[in-house]
């Protein structure tokens, strides 16, 4: 899930970088960060992001009904005009979906050669399932 990250930019050297994820800012949860450099950023945002997630996902949360409205929307609140940079930040929110259930399908040979091609040749790809499910997320506009 593509996830819009605020980032507050320090004003000294003794300062950290800020991070904040306005998605899952919400009555009981607050995702923020801090990051020494800017190449830690990706990281210190994944981490915090999970940690959020799986606490929602204790409680019961429907992750999937979770929807980034982008900088843009973030960008006008007041809660994040110290947000003076934005970025986009690509999670993977699957393990906070609930459990994984097998079914059985029957796809004509042709697609599953395809689907199996873009598997092998994108990374972001786990597998056969991994994708199907990505696609189905997009197809349903979740």
């Amino acid at each position: 899930m593509l996830l819009t990250i605020g980032i507050e930019t320090p004003t000294n050297e003794n300062e950290a970088y800020g991070i904040a994820v306005p998605v899952l800012f919400t009555d009981k949860y607050a995702c923020i960060s801090a990051a020494d450099t800017l190449e830690e950023i990706p990281t210190q945002a994944t981490d915090a992001i999970h940690s959020i997630l799986e606490m929602m996902f204790e409680d019961g949360t429907d992750i999937t009904a979770l929807q980034d409205k982008g900088y843009k929307h973030y960008q006008s609140l007041e809660n994040f005009n110290y947000c003076d940079t934005w970025l986009l930040l690509d999670v993977d929110i699957s393990p906070y979906q609930g459990k994984r259930q097998r079914i059985n399908i029957s796809l004509p040979e042709y697609l599953i050669k395809r689907i199996d091609s873009r598997v092998a040749s994108n990374p972001i790809y786990k597998d056969r399932s991994h994708f199907l499910a990505i696609a189905s997320q997009k197809e349903l506009h979740l």
